[in-house]
């Protein structure tokens, strides 16, 4: 029998990994810390965010968070999606160049389905076909003449698997840039299913908290531009980052409760598609929802994954600020990640104390934090029917 073929070094197969990662070169963000990138390190660190009360007659208690200086008005506009969508994309793409901007792929996630828009046009008795699910990245496009377009709807896992997706655009040399827009708003037909499922609570989002309760809704949106590794990019120095991982899972047996080895696989495929090993993490950006269960699922899943560094392994969820940005959160999350990383500093889980007793040897971050060394992170979000993702991000 001829010999086996040696097998190739951990080097070797990072250094395969990083060729196959994408780069990040634009970014944008509108949420409740405010408008633009700079507004959402600031709020994140100041634990600054915008609320409004739920602006529906049957949501009389519960408050949403909306995007800063936003008004009730304003969040139910029945083309909100749409203008939060094409407010975020116009920013990272960095300007008018009618040229480029046909050939960007535009992927958006949301959770939103019609959503107020929806609602506005059967209120009206009306067929409104830019309210069907799955025309807001057509409509997008079109507005900012930008070349093909995609929506996906994949729960509150809807920006991750985007990122995913545009990830395996990217790979399969079906696209060169591809713009990643994960948005939501807070429609009435999410407030209600999410009511009927008993997943709200009317403190807002507490991750990790021993007395948690629910999820709060927040509106946002938050894009970022991702290209081909190789030269025709505006040069080194305009790269924020890399992505350099992804895994999925679908894998559930309830509807609203997760499963551990669901997101334990999400992480292992994440990390192993980024060639890095669990200690090379720096830090985790959790799911962290708030919830009973999900909370449980997740701490669950990093304490198989990471075993004992659990111990040491800074963990923080930024839902606590931001609440639950629904589609929005797998991107904004990770720009968060990007950002952490590129200043030295991972941002509070605001709302986390007491932490429950049950995790009290995790290394749950509830004060700013500097990390001066770090250089690679891994963001989780799930999302109803098993839909589990984690993506792994390196520092430019």
């Amino acid at each position: 029998m001829p010999p086996s073929p040696p097998r190739p070094t951990r080097s070797a197969v990072r250094a395969a990994a990083r060729a196959a990662g994408s780069t990040w070169w634009g970014w944008a963000s509108c949420g409740p810390p405010g408008h633009g990138v700079a507004a959402l390190w600031d709020g994140l660190l100041a634990e600054r965010a915008h609320r409004l009360p739920m602006p529906y007659e049957a949501a009389r208690g519960h408050r949403a968070g909306a995007v800063a200086g936003a008004s009730a008005a304003e969040v139910v506009a029945p083309d909100r999606l749409l203008e939060l969508v094409c407010l975020a994309a116009d920013e990272a793409l960095g300007g008018p160049d009618p040229g480029r901007r046909a050939g960007v792929t535009l992927v958006v996630g949301t959770t939103d389905t019609g959503g107020n828009a929806l609602g506005h046009a059967l209120a009206g008795g009306g067929d409104d076909q830019a309210a069907l699910a799955g025309w807001i990245a057509e409509r997008a496009a079109e507005r900012l003449g930008l070349g093909a377009a995609v929506t996906v709807g994949s729960a509150s896992a809807s920006g991750a698997v985007a990122l995913g997706y545009a990830r395996d655009l990217l790979l399969a040399a079906d696209a060169e840039e591809v713009l990643v827009v994960g948005a939501d708003t807070v429609s009435k037909s999410a407030f209600h299913g999410l009511a009927a499922l008993r997943t709200l609570g009317v403190d807002g989002c507490q991750p990790f908290h021993q007395a948690r309760r629910g999820i709060a809704l927040s509106e946002a949106a938050a894009a970022c531009l991702l290209r081909r590794p190789g030269p025709g990019g505006p040069g080194d120095g305009a790269v924020l980052g890399r992505l350099a991982g992804y895994g999925a899972s679908s894998f559930t047996t309830h509807m609203a409760a997760p499963e551990s080895a669901g997101i334990e696989l999400a992480l292992r495929r994440a990390l192993a598609a980024a060639a890095l090993a669990p200690q090379d993490i720096s830090f985790v950006n959790a799911h962290g929802p708030g919830t009973k269960l999900g909370d449980v699922a997740e701490m669950r899943a990093l304490a198989d994954v990471f075993g004992d560094r659990v111990r040491t392994l800074p963990i923080n969820s930024v839902k606590g600020l931001l609440w639950h940005c629904q589609g929005a959160a797998g991107v904004i999350e990770s720009l968060a990640c990007l950002l952490s990383l590129r200043h030295g500093t991972l941002t509070p889980t605001t709302a986390a104390e007491p932490v429950d007793p049950e995790w009290r040897e995790f290394d749950i971050v509830t004060k700013p934090r500097e990390l001066a060394d770090a250089r690679s992170a891994v963001s989780v979000s799930c999302g109803l029917g098993g839909v589990n993702t984690a993506v792994v991000w390196e520092r430019a």
